[in-house]
């Protein structure tokens, strides 16, 4: 068991709260019978983990048969009770997090909280850099934020609503003295909303479309980030005070939020040409809705008069240009705004909004019509009447009457344009070869090459509507030559999405480098590319290339250690070419949350990038499963933008930690031992083993997974093996049976192998003291280890064929071995030792994830012994599995 500090007693008690008031809810609903069979389970489950060996064996032998006489009508409500106690866990968690953060602050005697804003320009401060480098840096940094969609994020939005009010109903009995009826009333709301949970359906009926992940997604943007973000320069501008004892200064929202969910190609069928411009349409509707709110009210805060507040002569001659361009407008609202200026303005702003949805709402309705004269179809045009407002405030002594609310809008504006993400599209780089390959009398392109330059007809459409912001990135995915991005920028040219005054194309072409091979011949792309003269002045006339790198590809071909070493060594000569070439390079970190597809706490993954790498901009993939522990909140989105852009000030301004080159190129010398070790032995266990793909396909739900209706998007890119599964299947199935094997195997081996050499020891130590890339890569291992359980895992490793017992127990011995040899380097008695807060987490959920393993084991064997109405409950396990494991795929 995790030791359960002083500072976590509060949130012991809101999950006792939560779990009596479920206890209530499940008598009430399903009977005494059916809470305790419920209650038996979970006291067998926390049994389980307690004692002697023996005891917790014979323990798992009885929950093991408790769960195999379960009639399959009873395992649907028991596996619910335990999903909505994950919920339940998971909203206690997250109100924790918020608690602990607010004590922080509330301390003002204490040092700030370890990675947030005020704490990074502290450091900063006493690394001695100057207030104006610092100001400087602040001003141009730029963080993009790619929202992608994941198969077990497909959370229903009534879900997330009630969630999301019974958060308020916890903040409420922490931050207000209720009287006794207040508390009454407030524990009645909690139970309300946890039988409403119970009586609401969580799984769909059908497979999730493409346009209910794009809901899902943008449902965090709408609820939490719109308003984080617009508040970020007030963030940044108090921080820096704080540390510096002056003023920031000016300085914009550096974040921008992007998205894949409805432009992803990437071996998705369902996201057709029509699904890519009805997903532009409705974000630019729910985009204008939420601006038009947004002005509404503003109309009802800035009630400024002429008589009391001189209107400035900008402002006048705005409206009189509006009423002459808007005369509709100007006759409606004209007489309702006399002698206040500032609503009047507003009121033709409105109008404009009204006129851009009409037109969005008419386009989804297949309704052919034009564009309506005055709507707003760029984001410059409202900043600039945003800025008039501002300056008028200014002028008129409003700084205090209204200015904060205006530049706050002007803020969600700027990171969100018109349409609330900025949509991306990602195909095949193969589609974008024979699509190109069909011009000038070309053979006729592919399924993918056709679909693809329909998808480019319906973008150039959108441009032309909307300006460059509606979408401009195309991602290659497994792209790996020069004649590939040359091949997309072709097409680009093709679909006429060209600016010929400047000579560059209207949109960005991303090579993505995902496997081995692509990621150690980028930086030869690269060069290559910058040597085409046309693409060489597209790059100059845009700012440079966007480059992707992928985690997820890369270390299902060779494993966790020898993915890393790519990745670390691409972005070095990555950034080192083009720095060479003079271009400007961005790169673009496709990570998923699993540590197999690059995961791990955000501000120590930006720390451990390589020197140069970051240089004031940052963006990544931000999975669909991260969504609620990162941004379910408020007061969570803002720790998770504070940690990601304290990392990146820091590297930016190269403040961190970090080991003196000579010693960085030994201890990269020493990792790429260590990878290469790691990577024979991956290699020998997942593509050299014949009896791999039998164990895996039947010692996890892999099968399943494909077949269950838990996301939009195919398994499998396209019909084939173990080549063809996507990472997030591969590493999902590995996280449901809890052996999580893509996130340690073969670590173990090396680092043993390396100990083993005069030196290794203490060098491998002094690795991890010194160097931020390689601490961050074991302490996520040690995560991963802390995760697993080897006991489950070999229930489900019972279910695979006799012929592959011994290799089975090859995996459990590198598990053995990889946990000794990392807790030899970190100095750890008990995995996570040093990180107690996830200790802790990991513990108070093992004993409600361990039920749901157990009884998906159970529910695998009758599905695969032809049982009938097996699909619901086992779908149940699966995403309460990953609900409980959280990092999953």
């Amino acid at each position: 068991m995790a030791r359960l500090r002083a500072v976590d007693q509060p949130l012991r008690r809101d999950v006792r709260l939560l779990g009596r008031l479920l206890g209530e809810v499940l008598v009430e609903q399903e009977g005494q019978a059916l809470f305790d069979l419920e209650e038996e389970v979970r006291r067998l489950a926390i049994q389980r983990r307690r004692g002697p060996v023996a005891s917790r064996r014979a323990v798992a032998a009885e929950l093991a048969e408790v769960l195999q006489r379960l009639p399959l009508e009873q395992a649907e409500p028991v596996l619910r009770a335990f999903s909505v106690y994950f919920q339940l866990v998971n909203l206690a968690e997250q109100h924790h997090r918020i608690r602990r953060a607010r004590t922080h602050a509330e301390a003002a005697s204490a040092r700030p909280q370890r990675g947030s804003l005020e704490a990074t320009l502290l450091l900063l401060k006493d690394a001695g850099l100057p207030a104006e480098r610092v100001r400087e840096a602040v001003r141009t940094l730029r963080v993009t934020l790619t929202l992608t969609a994941h198969p077990t994020q497909a959370v229903r939005r009534t879900l997330l609503e009630k969630l999301y009010r019974m958060a308020g109903l916890l903040e409420e009995r922490d931050r207000c003295e209720l009287t006794p009826r207040e508390s009454s009333v407030n524990l009645a709301l909690l139970r309300e909303e946890i039988t409403l949970l119970w009586q609401t359906d969580e799984l769909r009926r059908e497979r999730p479309t493409v346009g209910d992940e794009v809901k899902n997604a943008l449902w965090y943007v709408e609820e939490v980030l719109a308003d984080e973000l617009s508040l970020l320069p007030e963030l940044l501008d108090w921080a820096f005070e704080r540390a510096y004892g002056e003023p920031l200064g000016p300085v914009d929202t550096p974040v921008r939020i992007h998205s894949w969910v409805g432009g992803d190609m990437d071996g998705n069928p369902l996201v057709t040409p029509d699904v890519f411009a009805d997903t532009l349409r409705a974000h630019r509707a729910r985009g204008l809705r939420r601006l038009l709110q947004d002005l509404e009210r503003l109309g009802g805060r800035l009630s400024q008069s002429e008589r009391h507040a001189k209107p400035s002569e900008e402002l006048l001659r705005s409206v009189a240009k509006d009423a002459e361009e808007l005369p509709d407008a100007e006759r409606r609202y004209g007489p309702r705004t006399p002698g206040e200026p500032l609503r009047h303005k507003l009121r033709f702003m409105e109008e404009r909004l009204h006129r851009a949805l009409h037109y969005v709402t008419q386009q989804r309705a297949g309704a052919s019509v034009p564009m309506p004269p005055g709507a707003y179809r760029t984001p410059e045009a409202m900043l600039a009447d945003l800025d008039v407002l501002g300056r008028a405030l200014e002028a008129s002594k409003g700084t205090h009457a209204g200015l904060r609310d205006v530049r706050q809008v002007r803020e969600r504006l700027l990171a969100l344009g018109l349409s609330l993400a900025e949509l991306e599209v990602r195909a095949p780089a193969e589609d974008a070869v024979s699509a190109a390959g069909s011009f000038n009398g070309g053979p006729a392109p592919t399924e993918g090459g056709a679909r693809l330059l329909e998808v480019l007809a319906r973008l150039k459409q959108a441009q032309s509507e909307s300006g460059e912001p509606a979408c401009r990135t195309l991602i290659l995915s497994m792209a790996s030559t020069a004649e590939d991005v040359l091949a997309a920028f072709r097409c680009l040219k093709h679909a006429d999405l060209w600016d010929a005054q400047r000579g560059c194309a209207t949109v960005d072409v991303v090579p993505l480098f995902e496997q081995l091979g692509a990621l150690d011949s980028g930086p030869d792309v690269l060069r290559t590319l910058f040597a085409d003269a046309e693409y060489r002045k597209h790059l100059d006339v845009r700012g440079g290339q966007e480059v992707m790198v992928g985690y997820s590809d890369s270390g299902k071909e060779v494993g966790l250690l020898a993915a890393s070493a790519a990745l670390y060594r691409a972005q070095v000569a990555l950034t080192e070419v083009s720095r060479e070439a003079g271009v400007p390079l961005r790169l673009f970190h496709g990570r998923g949350e699993s540590v197999a597809r690059g995961g791990g706490p955000a501000q120590e993954a930006i720390l451990a990038l390589p020197p140069g790498a970051v240089a004031g901009g940052y963006k990544a993939t931000e999975q669909g499963e991260a969504l609620d522990h990162k941004y379910a909140r408020p007061e969570l989105a803002r720790r998770t933008l504070e940690l990601i852009l304290g990392g990146v000030l820091l590297h930016t301004l190269d403040a961190q930690p970090r080991p003196e080159p000579e010693a960085e190129r030994a201890f990269r010398a020493v990792f790429d031992t260590l990878a290469e070790t790691g990577r024979k032995a991956y290699r020998a266990l997942v593509w050299e083993d014949p009896q791999f793909l039998p164990f895996f396909t039947a010692a996890t739900p892999v099968e399943e997974i494909a077949s269950l209706p838990i996301g939009s998007r195919p398994s499998k890119r396209k019909a084939g093996g173990l080549d063809t599964l996507r990472a997030i299947p591969w590493v999902f199935g590995w996280t449901q049976n809890r052996a999580i094997l893509p996130g340690w195997y073969g670590v173990g081996s090396a680092l043993e192998a390396y100990s083993k050499e005069e030196g290794g020891a203490a060098q491998l130590k002094r690795m991890y003291r010194e160097w931020p890339f390689f601490r961050a890569v074991i302490d996520n291992v040690t995560m991963v280890l802390a995760k697993s359980d080897m006991a489950i895992a070999g229930r489900y490793a019972s279910l695979a064929p006799a012929a592959t017992r011994s290799l089975w127990r090859r995996i459990q011995q590198e598990h053995r071995r990889t946990r000794r040899q990392v807790k030899r380097l970190t100095g750890e008695s008990k995995l996570l030792d040093n990180n107690p807060q996830l200790q802790r987490s990991i513990s108070l959920r093992n004993p409600y994830v361990d039920p749901m393993s157990f009884l998906q084991v159970e529910l695998l064997k009758r599905k695969r012994e032809g049982q009938a109405e097996v699909d619901r409950p086992l779908l149940l396990t699966l995403n309460g599995i990953a609900a409980g494991m959280r990092n999953t795929g």
